[in-house]
């Protein structure tokens, strides 16, 4: 009956999934160290969903994609320095296309030739970046957002354990019906 009903709603298949999805890291320079491997459309789009990310797929789902609007140059010149810095610690680099306050990214792991954590990671990351651009004034191109590692990677974490406790509520609460 567990085993039906976990197979069923996805229980035990998400759980899985979340875990292998989770980065046990120091900080961000022990990231290069990790392992991935290319990840299939459904685990991408349930992590962009877990941690509401705003980009998409590419069509053959080979990258990750996604346009940033920002209100001037300046604010674009901060999130890239800001995000390089970032990029330079995992030792994983977007490809991006800068005209004026618009800039558009697109993320693969060459190695996979296709997206893994780390891509997710580093596009969570941008996310984060950007929410705090647009959040405080921009005095200087050469600002920089800092961002508190261990905090980044917790909150990264944590995403996943709200999910599973959500899904294991969810589980119950279908057992109980039964």
């Amino acid at each position: 009956m567990y085993r039906y009903l976990s197979n069923e709603i996805g229980f035990k298949t998400t759980t899985t999934l979340m875990s292998s999805l989770k980065i046990v890291a120091r900080d961000l320079t022990d990231i290069p160290a990790i392992s991935v491997s290319k990840l299939n459309q459904d685990e991408v789009s349930h992590a962009i969903d877990i941690h509401q990310l705003t980009w998409s797929q590419s069509v053959d789902t080979s990258k990750l994609i996604r346009e940033y609007k920002f209100n001037s140059f300046k604010e674009t010149f901060v999130f890239m320095g800001s995000v390089s810095q970032i990029a330079d610690q995992i030792k994983h680099f977007p490809k991006w296309t800068q005209k004026g306050s618009v800039l558009r990214v697109e993320m693969t792991t060459p190695d996979c030739q296709g997206v893994t954590i780390k891509d997710l990671f580093l596009a969570y990351t941008m996310d984060k970046i950007a929410h705090n651009i647009s959040n405080q004034p921009v005095e200087n191109v050469c600002d920089i957002v800092k961002i508190q590692s261990t905090q980044l990677l917790n909150t990264w974490n944590s995403n996943y354990s709200r999910q599973e406790e959500v899904k294991t509520q969810e589980f119950q609460k279908n057992i109980l019906q039964l």
